[in-house]
This record gives structure tokens, C-alpha cells and sequence, in this order.
């Protein structure tokens, strides 16, 4: 009943400070895992390298569900299972892609499933934006390109780039935290494709920038994911404190908002 009543008045049990230090606390260690597989990417270190990447969306559920204890609000029960089981699909893909690329693929693909689903839980009222419509010149690009050099692999490729693409779409129904995990994912899975199945961006650079580019990509996602319940919540009290409609665009990113990329 206090915490229903602490609700009901605006208050909190704990300050926003207290909430920012538990959130910067929960993310520590993936932050911490993070730099140093990107560095043993850099110097060469195949065994760290390999160990840190086994622990990379371990840590970031971690994160995840350390800022889940501090918020108001939380997902559906529903979006929140397909977001921890894409980060789990997405581990899956991270330990086996090197080795088994086919079976790899597959885990991905499973995992932007997820998301897709996701998406369209969390944002039932959202709709793409135009400018995602990219997604699909950048799909036949990516084909055009790289498919005369895959082989057996195509299909496989494919199949795995146009859910790819269709998540990326899906991905602006939400909030621009969303949006920019998902072209931060195309980026990093266009580098991987070139290195893989051609002899182009071979340098260590572009080895590191799909890391580099991966990791943020799940974080943000998540994120963006998570603040949209937040944000509701936001809405739901001032509308009951004031006893009228509040705008969302005070309390949340608009479901219609068009982020530009540059």
C-alpha cells in the first residue's frame, strides 16, 4: 500500500540520482567486457578476444535488468521475453558465427524475428518512418553487390538480410533510440558481409568497427525499448495529476518522428 500510495502522490522512493547510479553500475561490466574485446580485436589477442565476446549480451542483460529494478515501469511481460530471448538468440550467433557461419546466421535471423514481434508489441500505434524505405535499396545493393560471391551461401544470405532490413523498418515505429540500434546493426552486418565473402575492408579497422558498431546497436535497441515504458509512465501520471490529456511529445519521442542519420 506505500508503494501504491508513493505512486498515487508523484513520489519517489528513491531520487533520480540514486536511479542514474544504479543504471551507470548495472552497465559497468558490459561497458568494461566491450572495451577490452575491442581492444584484443586491435592487438591481436584471438583467445581474450573470443573469451569477451562470449560475454558480451550476458553482461548487457545484466545491464538490462539492473535498470528494470529502477524503473516505474517496465514492458509487457510479453515485449520484455522477446527482448532477453533476442539477446539470447543474438549470444548464440556471437559464439558460433566464426565457426559455423551458416549456423550463425541462423541465430541472428531467429533473433530479428524477435525483434520484429518486439516492435510491433511495444509500438502497436507506431508507424514506420519514409525514411526507412532505404532499407530496401540498400538490400538490393548489398545483393548486387556481394551475392555473385556467396555461393551455396546465398540463400542463406539473403534470407538473413531481408529480415534484417525488415527489422530496421520495424525498428522506427519506436523511438529514435530504436532506430539508431537498427542502422548501427545494418552497418555492422554490411561490414561483416563485405570481410566475409569478399576481399574488401580486410583491415584490422573494419575487423573492430563491426564490434564497434554491433554493440551499441543491441544496447540502444534495448534501451529505446525499455524507455518507451518509462515514458508511459511519465504520461500516465502527469495526465493524472493534472486530470487532462498531456501531449506525448513531452514525455516521449512521437511514434511518428523521422530521426535523420547522417
Amino acid at each position: 500500500m506505500a508503494a501504491e500510495s508513493r505512486d498515487a502522490e508523484g513520489l519517489e522512493p528513491h531520487g533520480p540520482g540514486w536511479r542514474l547510479g544504479w543504471a551507470l553500475a548495472g552497465f559497468a561490466p558490459f561497458v568494461t567486457i566491450s572495451a577490452v574485446h575491442l581492444t584484443a580485436k586491435l592487438t591481436h589477442r584471438p583467445r581474450l578476444e573470443a573469451a569477451t565476446k562470449a560475454m558480451e549480451m550476458p553482461t548487457l542483460g545484466f545491464a538490462l535488468g539492473s535498470r528494470m529494478l529502477t524503473a516505474r515501469r517496465t514492458p509487457r511481460t510479453v515485449v520484455t521475453a522477446l527482448l532477453f530471448v533476442g539477446l539470447a538468440l543474438s549470444w548464440l550467433g556471437d559464439v558460433t558465427l566464426n565457426g559455423r557461419i551458416a549456423l550463425g546466421l541462423a541465430f541472428f535471423l531467429a533473433a530479428h524475428l524477435c525483434y520484429i514481434a518486439m516492435f510491433q508489441l511495444a509500438f502497436p500505434r507506431g508507424r514506420p518512418a519514409g525514411w526507412s524505405l532505404l532499407a530496401i535499396p540498400w538490400f538490393l545493393w548489398l545483393v548486387i553487390v556481394v551475392g555473385p560471391r556467396l555461393g551455396v551461401m546465398l540463400p542463406s544470405v539473403v534470407a538473413y538480410s531481408a529480415i534484417l532490413g525488415v527489422m530496421a523498418i520495424w525498428s522506427t515505429r519506436g523511438t529514435a533510440l530504436t532506430a539508431a540500434g537498427a542502422v548501427l546493426f545494418v552497418g555492422s552486418d554490411t561490414i561483416l558481409a563485405f570481410r566475409t565473402f569478399t576481399p574488401h575492408l580486410q583491415n584490422d579497422v573494419w575487423k573492430m568497427l563491426v564490434m564497434a558498431t554491433y554493440l551499441p546497436a543491441q544496447a540502444l535497441i534495448a534501451t529505446g525499448v525499455l524507455d518507451s515504458a518509462a515514458a508511459d509512465a511519465a504520461q500516465s501520471r502527469a495526465m493524472r495529476t493534472s486530470g487532462s490529456p498531456v501531449s506525448s511529445s513531452m514525455v516521449r519521442w512521437p511514434s511518428s518522428a523521422k530521426p535523420h542519420f547522417s
